[in-house]
């Protein structure tokens, strides 16, 4: 409604194989049919030969999917909270997000699903940046699990798009998580599952702010001022609940991330968190990782709403099997902004195994909230496109990508570095057997015990598991740290 009473048509599609497009089958390759739809659209006497397209998640997923096909009459688009690739952004980076696919997919997967989305997947739309010839505007959330994918893709389309993408593209990042309906309310704070509040700026009008002012723009060719912005707006997160905490507000930039100050964090085997390197000859801790008994997910990024966003971590901190590494309280802010590396030196007795990073914010009254959080499968350390097991003992440097942030650390508040082996239900599980990826049932068995589900027709029962025995490293020669874009 609010678009036809500010003079839009709205057409709305359904995509082959779904609701009225059923009978039409899911073989054909969706991007010919928003072509199609598109280019049909144009040419309807209530149509000024503009078309612009809105949607969220999948909805905006097809945007791009019909962007690469560079429709002549696709002038504009919106896609938020979107995968830009499935394989990259969804499926394996860097091990199965299991809670999010396989309940999505339930039924469907199979022994074969690895290769099958190798084959499929592998080469995607963004490889052909050139054929993006849209002005968009890419939003998403911190607590988005395709926040990488809008970063990646608005990067990307704003240096090396179509004529007309190039320096059309605009960016939007909020502290939010898939599917948060940050326009209910608007001008009430935003309350997050897990307690946590952010204050009423996080919540935009969308369609006042955000909508029609870029469609005005580009799809009437009226003065909204809407290209005079920066092509970048990114929320600072800050603490909840303290008014005086820095951040908290909206940032204005260029280009995403910006400019910042590589700054280096040591974990140290006494549990601290030091900007000063180790300097012992040799320090490690280790601890045994039981596939059977996971590490349970509390929060973060996830698809299912209830436990998606910043939740307190010392439910699951107390465990034998969670390393932490906390840093002083801080006597100025630490503002870090951009893409978050741990450098993780460590061993196993197995062949593979994995390794999973948290980074969390200490309040001064003990709260441990959860901003990122990462994992690293051993046998892909050097890349999920090349296989690798592990020589049991030999101590290798893994590299786990948190990804992007904008977090403001308020004074009295401390950094912490939890290190563990699993992540579940966020990650797949690792037997620790080497098999071929994708053959062991040991995830999917626990899953269906934590949903109280019944087994799909056909669900394999539990395959072997072994029980591992890893050590992470901290000594001069090896030292396991992590590098924060830091800005003033």
């Amino acid at each position: 409604d609010c678009f036809a009473g500010n003079g839009y048509a709205v057409a709305v599609q359904d995509m082959r194989g779904f609701y009225g497009s059923a009978d039409a089958g899911r073989g054909a390759p969706r991007h010919n049919d928003g072509y199609d739809t598109i280019e049909w659209l144009a040419t309807q006497p209530w149509c000024n030969g503009k078309v612009g397209m809105l949607g969220y998640s999948h909805l905006g997923a097809a945007q791009y999917e019909a962007a690469v096909t560079t429709p002549p009459h696709l002038s504009a688009a919106i896609p938020a909270q979107a995968p830009a690739n499935y394989y990259t952004d969804a499926l394996f980076p860097p091990v199965f997000r299991k809670a999010d696919y396989e309940t999505i997919f339930r039924g469907v997967f199979t022994r074969r699903t690895p290769q099958l989305i190798n084959r499929r997947i592998r080469s995607r739309d963004e490889n052909r940046l050139e054929q993006f010839d849209t002005p968009m505007i890419h939003s998403c959330g911190w607590y988005d699990f395709y926040k990488e994918g809008g970063i990646e893709m608005f990067r990307a389309l704003q240096e090396q798009g179509g004529p007309n993408a190039r320096g059309n593209q605009k960016l939007i990042i909020g502290p939010w998580g898939h599917g948060v309906l940050q326009e209910k309310d608007y001008g009430q704070p935003l309350e997050l599952p897990g307690g946590m509040v952010y204050p009423p700026n996080a919540k935009f009008d969308w369609p006042a702010e955000v909508w029609f002012p870029w469609f005005d723009h580009w799809l009437k060719g009226e003065e909204t001022g809407v290209m005079d912005q920066p092509p970048v707006r990114y929320y600072l997160m800050g603490a909840m609940g303290e008014s005086d905490a820095p951040g908290n507000e909206w940032i204005e930039a260029e280009t995403f991330p910006p400019a910042s100050t590589p700054t280096t964090f040591y974990a140290h085997a006494d549990g601290t968190l030091k900007s000063e390197a180790p300097a012992a000859a040799d320090a490690s801790l280790s601890y045994s990782y039981d596939p059977r008994d996971p590490v349970p997910t509390v929060g973060r990024i996830h698809s299912r709403l209830p436990v998606n966003g910043p939740f307190d971590q010392r439910p699951v901190e107390s465990r034998p099997d969670v390393l932490l590494f906390t840093s002083e309280q801080l006597a100025d802010p630490l503002k870090i902004v951009g893409q978050i590396k741990v450098r993780l030196w460590a061993s196993s007795d197995r062949t593979d195994t994995d390794f999973t990073a948290k980074l969390t914010d200490v309040y001064p009254d003990g709260r441990s909230i959860i901003f990122l959080d990462s994992i690293v499968k051993g046998r892909y350390r050097n890349g999920y496109l090349q296989e690798e097991l592990l020589t049991p003992g030999e101590v290798y440097e893994f590299e786990i990508d948190l990804g992007y942030i904008a977090v403001a650390l308020a004074p009295g508040h401390r950094l912490r570095l939890a290190i563990s082996s699993s992540n579940f239900d966020r990650f797949d599980i690792n037997p620790n057997t080497g098999e071929p990826y994708g053959d062991h049932a040991v995830s999917r068995a626990l899953l269906e015990e934590r949903l109280k589900a019944e087994p799909a027709p056909g669900d394999p029962e539990y395959t072997a598991t072994e029980i591992a025995r890893n050590t992470i490293y901290f000594d001069r020669n090896r030292p396991t740290q992590v590098i924060l874009p830091v800005i003033p």
